[in-house]
């Protein structure tokens, strides 16, 4: 997208530009009251360069175009590139020393102090464009507005500063930072998926992974045969696939925080979120199985589909707006979002609060559940008890 100007350039004297000025009037003032031609022939001279430098700025300033281009989102604590474009659309003046600045402010959650990375352009040429990058690493998750942008110039003499604003604002979304899932996960994992009995062998069609032979039956393809086996048991058989079929996958969130928070309960949020974070990248890398998450905070929201890169960027960008509150309600996220998954779902709660007897109610419903549907596996995490670290690392 290309920038447009929003105002003209604006220029002002910079120190530098008054010292100069103070001391041109002196000077002045002196041949004045001495009546000294020679002094008021130097004031006039000192005075060019003043009113040279002034000119240059504007013309420097005239008929730039800028464009930024950037990714839409991009994991907290991972590199950010942000590319930008400058472009001299006059034909004849070549812009010099051109200083483009923008801020980076997060406008959700906490009001940090702004970012405000500048990038130098030494020279563009008439007609020419140039490209820079500037990059950097954003740790909170979150939205962040980015720009406006401001293009700013010394040249030659540094006596002027001259500041031309582009009305281009973007919005970049910071997801939760992702982690690792250990190996006692992952073997929990395939131990669920192989009690669900998913796997199923499918003698239709041709799909999934070889896993073996067997005789051949009237209505099978040719193109199946396996010749070689065939001719090893003097008889034909064909070949026969697998259908991989993954568990669904329930993932409930409930962002918890007491009204004064120290600094381990605000980051016993940040893990529970980036958890669950890994949870869903982990299954929409995988594919093959269906995803629901609700995020618990004043209100429930739900998000998810089948496994896939557009499902994931959803969900993300759910976690990364989802902000704790002291009237998250664990049993309310319970009895909501359990009803909604099938009965051979794998339901994993993630809570930042302490699992104890004042979230009693929130324990006897997954017991519940777990009863009523013992297909279901149910697996409840609390980041603030030692269990998470069994499962992931940051």
């Amino acid at each position: 997208m290309e920038a447009t100007v929003s105002r003209k350039p604006r220029i002002s004297i910079t120190h530098e530009g008054w010292y100069y000025l103070v001391l041109l009037g002196f000077l002045l003032i002196g041949a004045m009251l001495r009546e000294i031609n020679l002094l008021l022939l130097l004031t006039a001279l000192l005075a060019g360069p003043l009113l040279l430098c002034w000119r240059l700025v504007w013309i420097t300033l005239r008929s730039l175009k800028i464009r930024r281009k950037m990714p839409h989102g991009v994991c907290a604590g991972d590199l950010l590139v942000v590319n930008l474009e400058i472009s001299n659309a006059r034909r004849k003046t070549t812009s010099w020393a051109l200083v483009a600045e923008e801020q980076i402010v997060r406008i959700n959650g906490t009001r940090d102090a702004p970012v405000k990375p500048a990038v130098f352009f030494s020279h563009v040429k008439p007609g020419q464009t140039r490209r820079r990058e500037y990059r950097g690493r954003l740790p909170q998750r979150g939205r962040y507005r980015v720009g406006p942008l401001k293009v700013s110039t010394r040249f030659p003499f540094g006596l002027f500063c001259g500041i031309v604003t582009f009305d281009q604002v973007d919005t970049l979304t910071v997801y939760p930072r992702l982690g690792r899932l250990t190996a006692a996960w992952r073997s929990r994992h395939r131990e669920s998926l192989e009690g669900t009995q998913r796997r199923k062998q499918g003698h239709a069609r041709m799909s999934g992974d070889f896993y073996g032979v067997r005789e051949w039956q009237n209505g099978d393809s040719r193109r199946w045969i396996h010749w070689r086996s065939s001719a090893r048991h003097n008889t034909l058989v064909v070949r026969q696939f697998e259908q991989q079929r993954h568990r669904d996958i329930a993932v409930l969130v409930d962002l918890w925080i007491p009204k004064r928070a120290n600094t381990a309960q605000r980051e016993n949020v940040e893990l529970a979120v980036s958890f669950a974070a890994t949870i869903v990248a982990e299954a929409c890398r995988h594919g093959g199985s269906n995803l629901l998450t609700a995020v618990g905070t004043d209100t429930i929201r739900l998000a998810g589909g089948a496994t896939s890169p557009p499902v994931m960027e959803d969900v993300m960008a759910h976690l990364a707006l989802a902000d704790a509150t002291p009237s998250a309600d664990l049993a309310n996220l319970v009895d909501t979002v359990l009803p909604k998954t099938g009965s051979d779902a794998e339901v994993i709660v993630i809570t930042s609060r302490e699992l104890t007897d004042e979230n009693a109610a929130a324990l006897a419903a997954l017991d519940r559940y777990q009863e009523r549907v013992p297909s279901r596996r149910i697996l409840t995490v609390s980041t603030a008890g030692e269990k998470l670290s069994e499962y992931f690392q940051l």
